[in-house]
């Protein structure tokens, strides 16, 4: 269900008790005072995630296919499995 009032708008979500119960433990954890401050805090980690992802495909949109740069100072990994020690 959503309801929309003004500039912003209401979600909800039925969970099992068990997940109830590890987001409270969760949200004490983590400082987080009642339910909305963990559904805000969880869609914010979702919308970063998303953020996160269409940065990504971007990325490999951009390169189409060809290998992606490093950034300056990373070497490329090598094809035996040893160490890689710098003298």
């Amino acid at each position: 269900m959503t309801a929309t009032t003004g500039a912003s708008e209401t979600w909800q979500a039925r969970i099992s008790y068990e997940l109830a119960a590890q987001l409270r433990d969760d949200a004490e954890l983590l400082g987080l005072d009642g339910r909305t401050d963990i559904v805000k805090a969880a869609l914010d980690l979702l919308h970063r995630h998303a953020a996160e992802e269409r940065l990504a495909r971007g990325v490999d949109h951009f390169y189409s296919g060809h290998d992606t740069p490093l950034p300056i100072g990373v070497r490329p990994a090598r094809s035996n499995h040893g160490p890689d020690v710098t003298s």
